[in-house]
């Protein structure tokens, strides 16, 4: 039997491609509901949510919600200290730890948040940056995390939208401002960012068009590159799931064009999903995976990695529709790689 042409190079073999399935994750108890332009996080075996709007532009409420993962069931976490007095949307949160770390959003009438921690453990706020202290006041921001610093990009202050990039350690308390990028790069609303291997990854955004660039800043080296792919690259987007998984980065959905309305009406938005390589630099569409993937476009959502017994992925929750209501669906995208090399030789009847 002639196999040649039908097994791959060692180099091709060996290297892993992205296999995974999406899942819709069942839901019980007293939930967010509906809602868009809020924040998700995960804590161990626990979802947070917090923020959002189901009316544009109208905050929902300024609870803290908790999704136990094995029970999926929903409740209100218990709130003591300084408690948030604002319902806001366009709100960021991120994990460090044990600890949610929450910046910014804004309220009807554009008064804004300051930056919150919230112990999960003690189920204990603390303001750590008052609205006047700390960066710039925002919303549609995006934040980051890695074990130690929280990272904040971007956003929409009362005045124009923003590309800084500050840093929050969570030893020293102390936020510092971080290089700005260069002129490739515009201010920008509703960008995702990433940490993959020690770079803080900025996907796309909007500046009064939709962007489709893609910017790194090197922690180390204390530098910004704009990055450069291939592949089946996503059209221009903003307010899109965003996770990253090992060097994987998921994108999902999102605005795709502006509405007539601005913020009031969903503009248009898009379903499908994509991965990048952060090593190759190159875009592959999302598999579906035969499981129970999301039907409609969506933008404005929340999303985070997480794992979930044991399986590496993203969780994606609620967000905004083309009809303008906003969803309430938890889903899940389970991420499995699998070696070509293996599938070709067992397919082959070679071991």
């Amino acid at each position: 039997m002639n196999i040649a042409g039908i097994v791959p190079t060692l180099h091709e073999a060996i290297a892993p491609t992205f296999h995974g399935e999406w899942i819709k994750v069942e839901q019980k108890g007293k939930g967010p509901g509906p809602r868009s332009s809020h924040a998700i996080a995960v804590v161990g075996d626990k979802l947070y949510s917090f923020g959002g709007e189901l009316t544009s532009n109208v905050p929902v409420d300024k609870d803290l919600y908790v999704f136990d993962l094995n029970t999926h069931t929903w409740s209100v976490a218990p709130a003591t200290g300084d408690i948030p007095t604002l319902s806001c949307l366009g709100v960021a949160m991120v994990a460090v730890g044990s600890t949610l770390y929450v910046f910014g959003g804004r309220d009807a009438s554009r008064k804004y948040n300051g930056f919150y921690s919230y112990d999960t453990v003690k189920n204990e706020w603390k303001l750590v940056t008052g609205v006047e202290e700390g960066p710039e006041a925002r919303s549609f921001h995006s934040m980051a995390s890695d074990a130690e610093n929280v990272y904040l990009f971007g956003g929409v202050s009362k005045t124009v939208r923003l590309k800084t990039l500050n840093t929050f350690n969570v030893s020293d308390e102390k936020w510092v401002q971080l290089p700005t990028p260069g002129d490739s790069c515009k201010e920008r609303g509703g960008a995702g960012l990433v940490v993959v291997q020690g770079k803080v990854w900025v996907f796309y955004g909007f500046y009064g068009d939709e962007c489709d660039d893609i910017h790194c800043f090197d922690v180390d080296r204390n530098v910004w590159t704009k990055v450069e792919t291939t592949g089946e690259k996503p059209s221009p987007r903003s307010v899109f799931a965003i996770a990253a998984v090992g060097k994987h980065v998921i994108v999902v959905g999102g605005e795709i064009e502006m509405d007539p309305q601005a913020h009031v009406g969903p503009g248009k938005l898009c379903g499908k999903g994509f991965v990048l390589d952060t090593e190759t630099l190159e875009w592959k569409k999302l598999e579906d995976g035969g499981g129970e993937a999301p039907t409609e476009p969506r933008g404005w959502c929340a999303s985070t990695a997480a794992t979930i017994n044991g399986k590496k992925g993203m969780l994606m929750f609620g967000g905004k529709a083309q009809t303008n209501n906003r969803f309430d669906d938890l889903y899940f995208y389970s991420v499995k790689e699998l070696n070509p090399l293996i599938n070709v030789r067992v397919g082959l009847g070679l071991f």
